[in-house]
């Protein structure tokens, strides 16, 4: 997954929609691909001109600055890998006993996580963390 969502950023694209719908794999889960490409997009294309304010998506896997209104980047795709690769990792999606509604939108604007209550190495925990920051400079 981290490898095609480098090849999208690496084209200078936007995937917009990034979230465990949208990959598959084999059986072995020896490759996995990103599917739907149908929002994706140019990086560099101005706001005025293309739909990057417009919130839409999984909101499970958007990214707390899109739900603030800001645009949507590639910093905005790496939040929704963090989100899938804790899925990935629990077996869970994220909030998954809580429901998905306005108030949960606003806790994650507020900082809210999904919590770490699995036996995730601590390695690959700090790298989901670094995902899913508030702080898009601090994001891989």
């Amino acid at each position: 997954i981290s490898i095609g969502l480098k090849d999208i950023h690496n084209c200078g694209l936007i995937h917009h929609d990034l979230h465990c719908g949208n990959i598959l794999s084999d059986f072995n889960v020896e490759f996995a691909y990103i599917t739907d490409l149908g929002l994706c997009q140019p990086a560099n294309v101005e706001s005025t001109q293309s739909n990057n304010k417009k919130i839409y998506g999984a909101l499970l896997y958007l990214a707390p600055e899109i739900l603030r209104g800001k645009e949507y980047t590639q910093s905005s795709d790496i939040y929704g890998f963090g989100i899938i690769a804790y899925e990935f990792c629990t077996g869970f999606p994220p909030y998954h006993n809580v429901a998905h509604d306005e108030f949960l939108a606003l806790r994650i604007c507020h900082g809210l996580r999904p919590k770490s209550n699995y036996k995730i190495p601590q390695l690959i925990f700090d790298i989901i963390n670094q995902c899913w920051d508030a702080d898009l400079s601090n994001r891989p």
